[in-house]
């Protein structure tokens, strides 16, 4: 555990890199952050995640390794079900001219040898409590999705959960009649109602298409809160070209239709690296905030956790 005093973006020090940060107030009344863990020079993320907490959003923890890749029993198990993500190998018509814009057959096949590798990384998670137990939902770089748990918001998590799906970036949400949401998803996303049990649902009951790369410039990194009678489903957006905005979609229901919204933070030509932005929106002592990470060192990995005041309009986000 190490212990830092700051006020000002990025929050954490050089070396912390904290990116896909969600934000939940706990039973304990500190605010949690739950992200991926970037510490390599070649790809994102790692194999293990770090829980960055506050009280007052001024003196920080950063917590020991609550989890990591080689706790998941199915990545290295040629048996394990597997649920197919995105084939990048067709990339859809968005895809392709972003793809084109940053040198077009190269970064294509880039991409693809990338997504070919499948290290036992860990991206972007998400983290609820219920009923006293913490479920921190992750995702890794085979497809593969799961659900760990733990006495303790800050983990360590333990005795890991395959989902029936496929994909990256899992959200999770109770709503206020206690029934559980879960989001995930790349370029379109599915959500489902959980079971009671928080640790599986129905597949037949998945909701496809929520938001979508062409109606609502969706492109990864699903989060979802709720605000008086509306639903604010905030991820990564391509209005920009490429998701380097984070931008949002609201309803009526947890399980839409959507209707897009805008974006909130632009980090479009913030640095020479700049490419993805993952983040959330929360609530901490009756000020709203959203949470996302920023490029450094001019490079896309070193990808850092910042924080702005946001206020919030009828249906509309705004920073202040």
């Amino acid at each position: 555990m190490k212990e830092f005093t700051n006020k000002r973006n990025p929050i954490l020090p050089i070396e912390y890199h904290i990116p896909d940060s969600e934000g939940h107030v706990m039973p304990d009344g500190r605010l949690y952050l739950y992200g991926s863990y970037d510490d390599r020079e070649d790809v994102y993320c790692s194999e293990k995640y770090h829980v960055v907490s506050t009280q007052d959003l001024e003196h920080w923890i950063l917590h020991d390794v609550s989890l990591t890749g080689q706790q998941i029993p199915w990545f290295h198990d040629p048996d394990a079900p597997k649920y197919p993500g995105i084939d990048w190998s067709k990339p859809s018509p968005f895809i392709q001219k972003m793809l084109a814009g940053m040198g077009g057959d190269d970064m294509k096949e880039k991409f693809e040898q990338e997504e070919g590798e499948k290290p036992a990384l860990l991206f972007a998670p998400d983290c609820i409590e219920r009923n006293g137990k913490y479920y921190l939902y992750f995702c890794m770089s085979d497809d593969s999705e799961g659900v760990a748990v733990s006495d303790r918001p800050q983990g360590p998590f333990t005795d890991p959960v395959q989902l029936p799906c496929g994909g990256i970036d899992p959200a999770i949400f109770i709503d206020d009649d206690g029934q559980a949401y879960y989001y995930w998803g790349q370029l379109f996303s599915h959500g489902v109602k959980m079971n009671e049990d928080m640790v599986s649902f129905q597949s037949e009951d998945v909701v496809d298409d929520l938001v979508t790369e062409e109606e609502h410039f969706f492109h990864e990194g699903s989060s979802m809160r709720k605000i008086g009678d509306t639903y604010y489903y905030v991820y990564a957006d391509m209005e920009r070209g490429k998701p380097t905005s984070l931008g949002y979609s609201t309803s009526k229901s947890p399980l839409g239709p959507f209707t897009y919204q805008g974006i909130i933070i632009d980090n479009d030509g913030c640095d020479p690296a700049s490419w993805n932005n993952h983040g959330s929106i929360e609530c901490v002592n009756g000020q709203w905030y959203v949470f996302y990470h920023r490029c450094s060192r001019g490079v896309q990995q070193h990808r850092r956790l910042c924080i702005e005041p946001i206020t919030i309009t009828r249906m509309a986000l705004f920073l202040k």
